[in-house]
């Protein structure tokens, strides 16, 4: 069997999140691929190997679409059609909104590894005449949808989404985290908080925690970055309270401390997958989470985590009335997280790849 010449694509590279997590360990898989992206902000991506090879749509040379490339889209499909993948035996996409649009030649083995269904078309609800522009976007993007020859998802709560939106199938692979080096701590924490770890966006709900942990008198650390830093700055500043802290950006060995010694890590978003929970159960901390969407296929009730049922902060109050870090095993929850890793990822990603290339030759 010959070897591939490997194309990788990825939406934007302008912020850190799971998603990047999981490009980089594609990028580990094909260390020689090129990275084909809409756009590129290096000043943000320093997370990436000093090599890695970067093909830009023309979106990238447009006023402010490093910061905002969300206000050019509905020039995405234009952008992704003009990326020349002739050269190429099999082209890659790790996508959440726009990577199914590439158009490739018959004989490139075309995949498509989704972390979720575009979720401003088809996870929100607009008034007219939004909601006109964007039923005619979805006939558009049925055939979009065609265009990979082969589909992996993350998720059985994506999987589920692939199939009722574009009717196909689509093969789960999990990602998984450095079970390696988030691992428990040997000595016992010294101070009692709830962790936060996430983009700082509004569908992750954080103000669901903000305001529950407020009315608790909750110590609560929240790590991240992004666009809703601005309005969570002002809640907590509304509610007055020093318990509640924004910690920004932090490096590996600052969060891996923040993860070991936290009582919870609290989850109140709706995820497609999320590894975060993952990350904390590595380190032996359970997780109290939404109880939908992906974070229901890593956790396991009552024994790494519990769940609360509405997205409310009266919901989750009683979940974290009701939760008692000694009632769970350091132990379970780090084992539960090792069949997770990022290494069992790569092996199953790697083996459906190869697959698809012998029986494509």
């Amino acid at each position: 069997m010959t070897k591939p010449k490997i194309a990788l694509f990825y939406d934007w590279l302008n912020q850190w999140g799971g998603a990047e997590k999981v490009l980089l360990d594609l990028i580990k898989l094909y260390p020689e691929a090129p990275i084909y992206t809409l756009v590129h902000d290096p000043k943000k991506t320093n997370w990436l190997p000093k090599n890695t090879k970067f093909i830009t749509s023309f979106i990238n040379k447009l006023p402010f679409s490093k910061n905002n490339p969300i206000f050019y889209t509905p020039f995405y499909s234009i952008a992704l059609e003009q990326f020349d993948f002739s050269d190429f035996d099999i082209v890659i996409s790790t996508t959440s909104t726009i990577g199914h649009c590439l158009l490739t030649p018959p004989k490139t083995v075309f995949v498509c590894y989704f972390h979720n269904t575009n979720r401003h078309i088809y996870q929100k609800k607009y008034t007219w005449p939004i909601s006109l522009i964007i039923s005619n976007y979805k006939k558009i993007d049925q055939i979009y949808s065609k265009r990979p020859d082969f589909l992996f998802c993350n998720s059985q709560t994506v999987q589920q989404r692939i199939k009722n939106t574009y009717k196909r199938d689509a093969k789960i692979i999990y990602p998984g985290v450095d079970t390696s080096f988030f691992i428990p701590s040997k000595t016992n924490p010294t101070e009692k908080y709830f962790l936060i770890v996430s983009r700082l966006v509004s569908h992750k709900r954080i103000d669901l925690a903000i305001k529950a942990c407020h009315q608790l008198d909750q110590k609560l650390y929240i790590v991240g970055t992004g666009r809703d830093k601005n309005k969570l700055i002002n809640l907590i500043e509304s509610l007055n309270d020093s318990n509640i802290k924004l910690l920004g950006k932090v490096d590996n060995n600052k969060l891996l401390n923040l993860y070991q010694n936290c009582q919870a890590l609290i989850c109140p978003q709706l995820e497609d997958f999320g590894l975060t929970p993952l990350e904390a159960q590595a380190c032996g901390k359970p997780v109290i989470a939404y109880n939908k969407g992906g974070l229901t296929e890593t956790i396991i009730n009552n024994k790494t985590g519990i769940f609360f049922k509405y997205q409310t902060v009266k919901s989750l109050i009683l979940a974290i009335n009701k939760f008692n870090p000694n009632n769970f095993s350091k132990d379970v929850c780090q084992k539960n997280a090792q069949n997770f890793s990022n290494i069992k990822f790569m092996l199953n990603f790697k083996k459906e790849i190869d697959l698809l290339w012998q029986n494509h030759q």
